[in-house]
């Protein structure tokens, strides 16, 4: 996991909020944005809500790098569409 600072409306589903004891406790269910803020979910009927958009410290997963190289294109080249025997001739 690392330590993040960003705006409260960037927060994501499964980012844990920093307790005042620095610790990560509060699980993110779910982001809204009120006519006067930020609104956190993390619980049952839990629910942390900021003035405006704050800067806020949380805890997210890493992201996974893939190491190896993707291939040149993934789909294959354009071509004509092939008309399949159930089509006829059009």
């Amino acid at each position: 996991m690392i330590k993040l600072r960003l705006r409260a409306s960037k927060v994501k589903l499964g980012d844990r909020l920093i307790g005042t004891g620095g610790e990560p406790n509060r699980l993110v269910m779910q982001v809204t944005r009120t006519s006067h803020g930020v609104k956190l979910s993390h619980g049952s009927s839990v629910e942390t809500q900021f003035a405006g958009d704050p800067l806020i410290w949380i805890m997210r997963n890493e992201p996974r790098v893939i190491e190896e190289e993707l291939p040149h294109t993934v789909w294959r080249p354009q071509s004509s569409r092939r008309i399949h025997q159930w089509e006829g001739d059009k």
